[in-house]
């Protein structure tokens, strides 16, 4: 291991430069994989769902729906609407009362029971069906495209909707978690140890890796939304702890040998020693998602494993290199450490080992009985902000048809 470290504090500086061009394709190869939004293409296909899914796409070319509640409109109005979401791509059939009888009927004529169920006193109703999946591109495109057309007083309704919503907030806000807990990760470490300037670097080198990994998702094809949404934070809080391991032996190897040289290559060989350990245990846990039925799993377990294997890669290469490259800069922007020597509390636990197993097993109890105690939901929907149009329509289908949730029955003819 020694004469590895050797090398990459010999090549350090080339290294870098190899690692930043590599950066141009792994971008490329990033913005060019495809993202999934249909979370039923994860599901096992002798599920119920899905055996009802192709049945509804091979038989009838339908793959979802959306209700649609319509807000004080005329009725023609809503027939000249209807006719153009008719024409929207992706939309197979629009069910509305004009479907069985013709408008110049007077709608109080009709059935109390299908008058009722496409009317209330200010609003009407519509079934929109698509001809893709209830989360597959065409789908949301569609949607998209409704919303455009219909304007505020039209409330598009059902898991779709909910799904284009996820998507849009997901893009959008993803890049802003991302920023905040490299910001904040940033400040915490630079005033905590002992360089302003070390916490960019570490951010730096887990950048570069989680591109990498990004980049490298290509090669799978494409992965889900939700995967491209939670990788890059899962990544930098997961490998960060190698960074900060590979710095503090480095400084224990600074006061031990002559040169800053030989001291990085000890510490890159005590990291590796290890970290390899302990990313291992990692990445044996990511994979353990891959056994999931629910093939979402193997699709976060394959991309968050690889991001490991290329964060360790980077804090024994790109970080050791930019450490030595950015030594002076380094020491001007040095400073007293915040957190005392926590050497005394360290020996006091370790003699009064005992009583924290007291302590462990008292605990344990209340732990157990919270976990198994502790509801849990499966309304992703309940989570989402209620300004999100597609919350607003389920709501206005609730509060106006009574309408909570929404079904298709495939029944044999």
């Amino acid at each position: 291991m020694e004469k590895f470290g050797k090398f990459i504090v010999k090549f350090r500086r080339i290294i870098l430069i190899v690692a930043v061009l590599l950066l141009i394709p792994a971008g490329i190869c990033y913005i060019n994989t495809k993202v999934n939004y249909d979370l039923l293409y994860y599901l096992p296909d002798e599920i119920d769902t899905m055996k009802g899914q192709d049945i509804m796409m091979d038989e009838f070319g339908a793959g979802a729906f959306s209700m649609v509640v319509l807000e004080n409109m005329d009725y023609e109005h809503v027939a000249e609407l209807k006719s153009k979401i008719e024409d929207v791509e992706h939309v197979e059939k629009v069910i509305w009362y004009d479907s069985f009888l013709d408008t110049d009927i007077p709608a109080q004529l009709l059935p109390d029971s299908l008058y009722d169920a496409f009317n209330t006193e200010d609003s009407t109703l519509m079934m929109v069906i698509f001809n893709d999946s209830s989360s597959g591109e065409g789908t949301m495109k569609a949607i998209g495209d409704i919303k455009k057309i219909a304007g505020k007083e039209c409330f598009v309704s059902g898991i779709s909707a909910i799904v284009a919503d996820t998507r849009d907030l997901a893009e959008s806000e993803t890049p802003i978690y991302v920023v905040l807990a490299s910001v904040i990760s940033c400040i915490v470490m630079g005033l905590l140890m002992d360089s302003f300037l070390i916490p960019v670097l570490f951010l730096l080198s887990i950048g570069m890796a989680i591109v990498y990994n990004l980049g490298s998702n290509v090669v799978v094809g494409e992965i889900s939304y939700v995967t491209k949404a939670l990788a890059a934070v899962l990544q930098l809080g997961v490998t960060m702890d190698y960074s900060i391991f590979l710095w503090h032996s480095y400084e224990e190897c600074r006061e031990i040998y002559d040169t800053k040289e030989e001291a990085m290559a000890k510490a890159i060989a005590a990291t590796i020693t290890s970290v390899v350990g302990s990313s291992i245990t990692t990445i044996a846990g990511f994979i353990a998602l891959c056994f999931m039925s629910f093939t979402l799993g193997m699709d976060l377990g394959i991309v968050m494993a690889k991001g490991v294997v290329l964060g360790v890669i980077c804090c024994v290469t790109v970080l050791p290199s930019l450490l030595l490259v950015f030594d002076k800069a380094i020491e001007k922007t040095k400073h007293k450490v915040i957190i005392p020597d926590l050497g005394r509390i360290a020996d006091w636990i370790v003699r009064h080992y005992g009583v924290f197993l007291i302590v462990f097993l008292v605990v344990l109890g209340p732990a157990i009985y919270g976990y198994t105690h502790t509801d849990v939901y499966y309304d992703l929907a309940g989570t989402l902000p209620k300004s999100l149009s597609s919350i607003t329509a389920n709501d206005k289908l609730n509060e106006d048809f009574e309408m909570g949730a929404t079904h298709m029955i495939i029944a044999d003819s």
